[in-house]
């Protein structure tokens, strides 16, 4: 609605005759929550309809509002203070027709709500603050999203069958709640395996369906289909730049691979040396797969976004650098493919397997390392993932990993500093074949089942 008028001697509004013509009416309505007020206004067969819970009041307003009043016949632009914080959209309505709702409480298909959503996040990324992102942030991390949750009924499937295998074999609590923990945050692994390589076996990380723990008859079909993807690593890069120097000048030069896989390649080159030791030989070929997948995972783990091209899932494994069946098999164990309303179909990767990627890098990260990280190679990957020490020393013990804190000297500014880090390992048993070796499955941390009670007592 546009009104005409001006300010009189007492700063009171003056509205044109046809304005003067509006009767306005009230409603309230107070729920548990706080009251909605619905304001209307006609004149002849035209109505105004607005409501105190439209998007203009979604939140506090740290400011006040004026009216402007513009007359065309002086050009002059009159101000009047509005007495209240909270605004009223007024929709106009013809009289006799019906209209769907409108304003917060009003119906919205999801495509709708999508796209206002989406709106609401552009505008707050672009120009709201520091704080008010991050409570935009936080609201969305609160809610129980499908996406959010690794696919809703997906996870209540999965979850309902560890609890049926679980009563069906007379499991406790505690061992159905740990298979479905494992199922959920721990990449496919052998619980009786005694050494590293044996406990993520490629075969398994590989598997298009293998989730959690693989044992019994699933493990011969889970390997088979995990060893038709292997062929697609990019494994003869890594043997090409452990070979060769200026090649490996070349690839740091232009980015080819993740920073912290090129700095793993001294080591790879050491073994390489060693030509007639046919079990050196068999470790410097099960590292470099391991690396290559690192790769791979380090270069999804930067891209929490992948917007979908005219090419299709062949131009996206193009610009990922990765072979199409790899990429593919990445793509649905790591993201999930959404229809944007504003950006179109892409990938996104929600929490939950933000969470399974990075276990699935760290594993593959300390096979990679024969089952040893240094304090400096901690160090160097905790740079990579951009992590705080003492959360990526948690997310390894949660593998199977033990952990001993310690300090590390690095440059910071040109400054030689020290900082915490830790060393870690997983399954280092002097003779991995004896009765009494330790296995993945006791490597895991127990589950802590009751919080503790004020006080600090149980």
């Amino acid at each position: 609605m546009q009104a005409n008028g001006t300010l009189d001697n007492s700063g009171a509004l003056t509205l044109p005759s046809a304005a003067k013509r509006l009767k306005f009416s009230v409603h309230s309505r107070r729920g548990a929550h706080g009251g909605t007020q619905l304001v209307q206004a006609s004149v002849g067969e035209i109505e105004f309809v607005g409501r105190s819970d439209g998007d203009e009041n979604a939140n506090t307003q740290p400011c006040c509002y004026a009216l402007g009043v513009f007359s065309p016949a002086e050009g002059k632009l009159q101000l009047t203070a509005v007495a209240s914080e909270r605004l009223f959209r007024l929709d106009s309505r013809l009289q006799g027709l019906v209209y769907a709702p409108t304003g917060a409480g009003g119906d919205e298909d999801a495509s709708a709500y999508a796209a206002r959503k989406a709106a609401a996040r552009r505008l707050v990324d672009e120009f709201g603050s520091t704080r008010r992102r991050r409570q935009m942030t936080a609201r969305e991390q609160g809610v129980v999203a499908a996406d959010r949750i690794s696919g809703g009924e997906a996870v209540k499937e999965m979850l309902g069958g560890v609890a049926a295998a679980g009563q069906a074999a007379g499991r406790t609590k505690e061992e159905v709640q740990r298979m479905a923990f494992e199922r959920r945050t721990i990449p496919p692994h052998n619980p009786s395996a005694t050494t590293a390589w044996e406990a993520y076996p490629l075969e398994l990380l590989l598997s298009p369906k293998a989730s959690g723990q693989v044992v019994g008859n699933e493990v011969a079909a889970v390997r088979s289909r995990g060893s038709a993807v292997e062929s697609e690593l990019h494994t003869g890069q890594i043997y090409k730049l452990a070979e060769d120097a200026a090649e490996l000048a070349k690839a740091r030069e232009k980015n080819w691979l993740h920073p912290y896989v090129l700095s793993r390649l001294s080591a790879l080159q050491a073994l390489k040396s060693m030509p007639d030791d046919q079990l050196q030989m068999g470790r410097f070929k099960r590292r470099a797969k391991y690396l290559a997948l690192l790769a791979a995972l380090l270069r999804l783990e930067s891209k929490p976004r992948l917007g979908i091209k005219a090419e299709g899932l062949e131009g996206l494994a193009k610009d990922l650098r990765l072979k199409q069946p790899l990429a593919e098999l990445l793509l649905g164990k790591f993201y999930n493919r959404t229809d944007d309303p504003v950006h179109g179909p892409r990938y996104e990767r929600p929490d939950a397997l933000k969470a399974l990627l990075l276990s699935y890098i760290l594993a593959v990260a300390v096979v990679a390392e024969d089952g040893v990280l240094d304090k400096e190679q901690f160090e160097d990957l905790r740079a990579a993932l951009k992590m705080d020490a003492s959360k990526l020393s948690a997310a390894l013990v949660q593998l199977g990993c033990s952990t001993k804190a310690g300090k590390v000297k690095v440059l910071r500014e040109g400054r030689e500093v020290e900082v915490p880090a830790y060393s870690a390992s997983l399954l280092r048993n002097p003779d991995p074949r004896a009765p009494d070796a330790k296995t993945l499955a006791k490597s895991f941390p127990e589950l802590r089942m009751d919080r503790p009670k004020a006080g600090g007592k149980k």
